[in-house]
């Protein structure tokens, strides 16, 4: 069991190592023990490498003592962290591999997994199949009940803008849900500057599919405004969010996930003051953003928000949730960031270290795809649980039309379950619980 500690000091572990996907890369290399005066949000993450031979890969990994995984037939990725540029090169035929800097600004707030690759276990499932596994994972037999369904009209009417990588919005599980206007699709992507918010990483997928996919969404009926802010290598920048976020709110969401967060820098830099007045023109709309909280650093132990912030999850406005992570037992996952005055509720994100359940089989497809034959993964991290708070905000506001955003919020902190393993370091104390929301 973990020992949570509380805000004074960074939480133990029982884990002697403990390898997470940051970006979309694995790193199982040394951590960097260099300091630098420089904001986060312009530190350097390490240096990625692509080459095009496996074998070498492999020998490099070795050599070397990381991981890589593979992206698609042609590339693979390696993410070197503490291994110095001219280092690296020493060991890179030139002929097969790029170098590139990479800088640190937003980054998506992790898949942790223990392995490295993403790991599809229902590819080619039949859909009645896949519904079934709702009983695999613990989120939905423990988070959704039968009978708080049978009291709402499962989120249809609100509309969720999915602010990430993008969407893969043909999924045959999302596409029935995607949001339209006069025939077209609403959403836009920021990143690169097109109307087609197409997920090319397969995070911004899967939370969709928590928040309202057909098949195991908890809000399987809402609408999905896929904005895409960030790229393949899950990172974006501060500018491109608030675009999103403004974006969102003029073209009629009515909740807001923001399942990423950045430090910038630890203070009100002129961003995050853009990125607070983002979320305040949200409120002034009736809107409300749902934020996670974050997993922690490099050493993929979860932090303290109240002493670290991370943005916008940090955001001290009434229209935000900040959502920590939470196992099978209620207790914080090891990854999940913590802050009593600063963390308001957690769901369910998978732990794959405590008990061996991911979140739910969701979506994740980067090509056509079919009834039949549609990418499913569980994966983890509090990226996976703010969705189910967004779906949830979903299903209140049309049973309860008249609420405001302040009324959804706060029905959604006062119907969540209390355990005493959450005490001091979620505001609440609290777990999501649709049944008890929807039915108080």
């Amino acid at each position: 069991m973990i020992d949570h500690k509380r805000c004074f000091m960074k939480r133990n572990s029982t884990l002697a190592v403990v390898c997470c996907l940051l970006l979309l890369l694995v790193s199982c290399g040394k951590k960097t023990s260099e300091k630098t005066s420089a904001p986060r949000s312009q530190l350097d993450a390490g240096i990625i490498a692509s080459c095009t031979s496996r074998a070498q890969a492999e020998e490099l990994s070795q050599q070397l003592g990381i991981s890589f995984r593979v992206i698609n037939e042609k590339r693979k990725l390696i993410e070197y962290i503490g291994i110095s540029e001219e280092e690296l090169r020493k060991h890179l035929p030139k002929s097969n591999f790029k170098i590139n800097k990479v800088y640190q600004e937003v980054l998506v707030d992790g898949d942790f997994q223990v392995q490295s690759a993403i790991d599809y276990p229902y590819y080619g499932a039949h859909v009645g199949a896949q519904r079934s596994q709702r009983n695999a994972s613990f989120n939905f037999p423990y988070l959704i009940q039968v009978d708080a369904f049978s009291s709402s009209n499962e989120g249809q009417g609100a509309v969720i803008a999915i602010i990430d990588t993008g969407v893969y919005y043909n999924h045959p599980h999302l596409s029935p849900n995607i949001f339209t206007q006069n025939g077209q699709m609403v959403g836009w992507d920021f990143y690169n500057g097109d109307a087609f918010p197409l997920d090319d990483q397969g995070h911004g997928t899967h939370v969709a599919g928590l928040a309202a996919g057909t098949l195991n969404g908890v809000a399987p009926k809402a609408k999905i405004m896929p904005v895409k802010v960030m790229g393949s290598d899950g990172r974006g920048d501060f500018g491109t969010i608030v675009a999103g976020i403004l974006y969102a709110v003029d073209n009629g969401a009515d909740i807001i996930n923001l399942s990423l967060g950045g430090s910038g820098g630890g203070s009100i830099t002129a961003d995050v003051a853009a990125m607070i007045d983002s979320v305040i023109k949200a409120k002034e709309n009736d809107v409300l953003v749902v934020a996670a909280a974050g997993n922690g650093g490099y050493d993929g132990l979860g932090d303290c928000n109240d002493n670290s912030p991370v943005y916008p999850a940090n955001i001290n406005q009434d229209n935000l949730i900040a959502v920590a992570a939470v196992n099978q037992w209620n207790e914080l996952t090891s990854y999940s960031n913590f802050g009593g005055a600063t963390v308001d509720i957690a769901a369910p994100g998978g732990d794959e270290w405590n008990g061996g359940l991911r979140s739910a089989a969701v979506p994740n497809c980067f090509g056509p795809c079919h009834e039949y034959e549609a990418d499913y993964t569980y994966q983890m991290g509090t990226s996976m649980a703010t969705p189910l708070v967004a779906g949830l905000a979903a299903l209140v506001k049309t049973k309860y039309p008249q609420m405001n955003y302040k009324q959804i919020r706060d029905k959604i902190l006062n119907g969540g379950k209390k355990f005493a393993e959450l005490s001091g370091l979620i505001g609440s104390e609290s777990v999501i619980n649709v049944g008890l929301t929807l039915s108080n």
